[in-house]
């Protein structure tokens, strides 16, 4: 694995030099050889890469398991110090520049699941619905629940990857303590491991294996984010009265921004649900209202059919804005850092970016055209456009990534006197996050009820420390980890008894989550399911150590949502260097519902909600060249 490069001084430098061991003796050793090329005459240049193959296999139970992913993976990288001390290859002098890097990192993909399709028909969605019962129910062929259903020139699109993941320029200035940063990178920011909040420059790519490629060492999140072209800076403020280590962080992403990437059955790692909108057996493009398009027919039902959302928008995938346009779609954040006499790290965080919907908040995904005469809707200027809207083939809503402001604290102390551990903590507050609020009517409110911005407070706090477990472990500690997380929705408001609307119990949430729309699937006799609480939270404890001087890593660890039904991700990892070039892993990762719930969770963190039954054991080889 290619460990997080941070430009400035980490906050991940925090548990007795951790983040140094963890880096250098268990991510880029085994996993990137290195070829260093000082006899080309440019300065030091480094060469590295590595071939990994990862097989995983599903498992609901012993007697019940399918083949769900073989990728194949290709990463080569290169650093290459430019400049240094003001001098191009140590011998052009550059006039103005300091030192310069040159960064980049390249994976090649290929995921054999999608040649062989195995029969990887779900039993149920997360909503608890019965695949076979709904596409039978619809006249839709069984085929079409699984991987063969799909044609072949969309599994060609999703078995290869081809990308430059990072390509960026390190510059510093010599006469101002300035560092730059230019090109497609990666932003780390923040203290949370696994669930993230300040982490949140570059959305997540689930696709890839949903949000498992953790914890670290083994794993970790550099291979999930979506990195951007973006321009980051760094000012050395040097001492600031007090305090000390100061500096401060901005970046600008000028347009190259996408959402989280989002996948939907029957890909393996797809949301636990079939595309809401286009799937055959029950997507809201293909049933009512959208059976009055004349744009397209639907070849189940001889009705017409919807294709596309409004004003060009596709669901995970485009909002309403234009990429690459700065004008449009710019996203910008900064933060100060600096360290107390006490020992304590912090900084302070403000970002201006686009809602991308992946730190575990159940927001809206799509925005409804509103319906403002209630006492008429027939006669509703927005209820005669969407007529010709559906007529045209377009459903009347639009995927929706509005701007959120946030704002955020982070830091970090060594108490190294009383309790050998380091504690940490975070906390975030986000202005204007999309909800469905099922008191705002729409033009489709059977489907989607209408969209509220509201405000949440969210935060971490955790702790890191080594210790002693000599029965266990004579020649090396163990390092503990745990993390308490909590989200708070402001001001959740609840719902009026009005006659002719399903709102449910009076007085309950009139907010609700996107996991239970736009299905036509829904009962119709039941209001939205997934109601919006007050308060989520889960917490997350791990640890490891190392055997046969670091050859041998076992890591074991849990997340628990304790709000909704217990539901609890377990796992173990254990990592084995044959070779210093060669690693081997094996992980399992246990998706429990204690309370033994029949019925849909819906949950807001990933596990056995929109995750159930998916318990996977996982085999992993890299051979670094």
């Amino acid at each position: 694995m290619v460990g997080s490069r941070r430009h400035g001084c980490p906050m991940g430098v925090r548990v007795l030099a951790a983040a140094g061991v963890l880096t250098a003796a268990l991510a880029a050793a085994p996993a990137l050889a290195t070829v260093r090329l000082h006899d080309l005459g440019l300065g030091p240049l480094e060469l590295s890469g590595n071939i990994q193959t990862q097989n995983i296999l599903r498992h609901e139970n012993p007697e019940n398991w399918q083949f769900i992913q073989q990728r194949n993976v290709f990463r080569t990288r290169i650093d290459w110090d430019m400049i240094q001390g003001s001098y191009f290859a140590g011998k052009f002098k550059v006039p103005g520049i300091r030192k310069a890097k040159f960064f980049m990192l390249y994976r090649f993909v290929y995921d054999s699941i999608y040649d062989y399709t195995p029969q990887t028909y779900p039993q149920k969605d997360f909503r608890r619905t019965d695949t076979k019962q709904l596409f039978a129910a619809n006249g839709i062929p069984d085929k079409f629940r699984g991987l063969d259903g799909i044609p072949n020139d969309t599994l060609d699109a999703y078995k290869f990857e081809n990308q430059l993941r990072e390509v960026y320029f390190d510059i510093g200035l010599k006469k101002i303590p300035l560092s730059l940063r230019l090109g497609r990178q990666q932003i780390v920011w923040g203290e949370t491991d696994n669930f993230r909040m300040l982490d949140r420059v570059n959305p997540l790519d689930l696709t890839w294996h949903f949000i498992y490629e953790v914890p670290a060492p083994a794993f970790g999140w550099d291979e999930l984010r979506r990195p951007f072209w973006m321009a980051k800076g760094l000012y050395n403020l040097g001492a600031l009265g007090p305090l000390s280590q100061t500096f401060f962080e901005f970046y600008w992403n000028p347009g190259d921004w996408h959402p989280v990437k989002q996948a939907f059955l029957p890909r393996p790692w797809g949301l636990q649900i079939y595309d809401p909108l286009e799937n055959r057996a029950d997507g809201a493009f293909r049933y009512a209202p959208c059976t009055t398009s004349q744009a397209a027919i639907n070849p189940d039902t001889g009705f017409g059919m919807c294709t596309k959302l409004m004003n060009g928008t596709r669901l995970f995938e485009q909002g309403d804005y234009d990429n690459f346009d700065p004008l449009d779609n710019s996203q910008v954040g900064a933060r100060f850092h600096a360290l107390s006499p006490q020992g304590i790290e912090f900084t302070l965080n403000y970002f201006w970016q686009r809602w991308a919907g992946d730190d575990g908040t159940n927001y809206a995904q799509l925005r409804g055209l509103p319906v403002f005469n209630r006492n008429n809707v027939d006669l509703d200027p927005n209820t005669i456009k969407a007529n010709e809207l559906l007529i045209d083939g377009i459903f009347p809503a639009e995927f929706y990534t509005p701007y959120v402001n946030t704002f955020g604290f982070s830091m970090n102390y060594s108490d190294e006197a009383y309790t050998q551990t380091v504690y940490r903590m975070e906390t975030i507050f986000d202005f204007g996050v999309p909800f469905y609020d099922r008191g705002i009517r729409t033009v489709v409110d059977d489907l989607l009820p209408g969209v509220r911005e509201k405000n949440m407070w969210k935060g971490m706090i955790g702790f890191d420390r080594f210790q002693w477990i000599r029965f266990l472990n004579k020649k090396s500690t163990f390092f503990i980890t745990g993390q308490f997380f909590w989200h708070y929705l402001m001001n959740n408001p609840s719902c009026p008894n009005v006659v002719g609307r399903n709102f449910g119990k009076n007085g309950e949430s009139c907010l609700t989550g996107g996991t239970d729309l736009p299905s036509v699937a829904r009962p119709k006799d039941v209001s939205f399911r997934d109601k919006i609480r007050d308060w989520e939270s889960l917490f997350t404890l791990a640890t490891f150590t190392f055997y046969k001087g670091g050859a041998i890593v076992p890591v074991v660890g849990a997340a628990v949502d304790y709000v909704n039904h217990w539901s609890t991700l377990g796992f173990w990892s254990l990592d084995y260097y044959v070779r210093p070039n060669i690693a081997v892993n094996l992980s399992q990762r246990y998706l429990l519902n204690p309370t033994g719930e029949n019925g849909p969770i819906f949950g807001t963190w990933g596990l056995t909600d929109l995750n159930r039954n998916r318990s996977e054991t996982a085999l992993r080889v890299t051979y670094a060249f």
